[in-house]
């Protein structure tokens, strides 16, 4: 099977790579190769390729700044998977596309579950939503899969940014009124090839899957884990003081979910084991890091 990765470069791309290469014949695509905000570029790069499943990792998932690059966020996170929906449908092809726990407005009582309404409070979480339905209009084999609070080990990310002013000894301050699943790319790399490896992509309709690692905590509660962690396996010098604060005391230009956990059963039943839980993957993500 021939596999076209979008978004090759980005942190879930970074750890999808070697998993898709050393199983399928996989080509990659960054944004330096092909401009996935030209319609004309991007069918080109399909037309030559040809894929039998495009992985579609790429899109802007800055969330603040989409607030004021609101074209940018609807090209890549709408009109991009609208394009490559469409030339899957024409082509008998695949589609696997990555959305967000941001298309629900954040209260509920419980896990979201991929069949409730959505409601997104942000322009990045309505643009995924766009991307979704967009995806839905046409008869092709595609996967949606909805995932939360990504962060690796590279740069860029939650993890990283609170990891780099923890080593330069700086107290931090962390939101802990926003709950949700966070994320290791590495455990959804390695769900999205079960989910390929056991024929789990649907032909010829459209289906919403949730995939993030078990747990629900805050911000503050997965940043003070983090250090902790992080100290005990040598990743920084020593722990630094953390301060829980409100979202009030933290303004950002972006409304997040309040409570965004997603409710992964199907995805356990599908493959047959329930994604790992967030300290788990915390924990391997960090050895990577300290190993690299």
């Amino acid at each position: 099977m021939r596999i076209l990765l979008t978004g090759a470069n980005g942190q879930l791309g970074q750890h999808l790579t070697p998993l898709l290469a050393a199983r399928y014949e996989l080509i990659t695509s960054t944004r330096a190769q092909c401009d996935l905000t030209d319609t004309d570029s991007v069918s080109s790069m399909l037309d030559s390729h040809q894929p039998d499943l495009v992985v579609n990792a790429a899109a802007m998932t800055a969330v603040d700044a989409a607030e004021d690059e609101t074209d940018l966020a609807d090209q890549l996170n709408h009109q991009l998977p609208d394009r490559l929906a469409r030339w899957c449908s024409e082509h008998d092809a695949g589609l696997i596309h990555y959305s967000t726990d941001y298309v629900f407005s954040g209260q509920n009582h419980r896990a979201w579950q991929e069949s409730d309404p959505t409601d997104p409070q942000s322009t990045y979480g309505h643009s995924k939503l766009l991307g979704e339905q967009a995806i839905a209009k046409y008869e092709v084999g595609a996967l949606i899969i909805r995932t939360a609070w990504v962060y690796s080990a590279l740069p860029g990310n939650f993890l990283s940014a609170i990891l780099g002013r923890a080593q330069e000894g700086m107290p931090l301050k962390v939101v802990d009124d926003q709950v949700g699943s966070p994320t290791w790319a590495g455990s959804l790399a390695q769900a999205s090839q079960r989910l390929i490896e056991g024929g789990h992509v649907p032909v010829g309709r459209t289906e919403v899957l949730h995939v993030a690692n078990e747990g629900a905590v805050s911000w503050y509660v997965f940043a003070k884990k983090a250090v902790e962690l992080a100290s005990q396996m040598g990743v920084i010098d020593a722990p630094v003081p953390i301060e829980p604060v409100g979202s009030d005391q933290w303004p950002q230009k972006a409304k997040r979910p309040a409570w965004s956990v997603l409710d992964c059963s199907r995805y356990a039943t599908l493959v047959g084991e329930p994604m790992p839980d967030y300290e788990q993957a915390l924990v391997e993500c960090l050895s990577q890091w300290s190993s690299g």
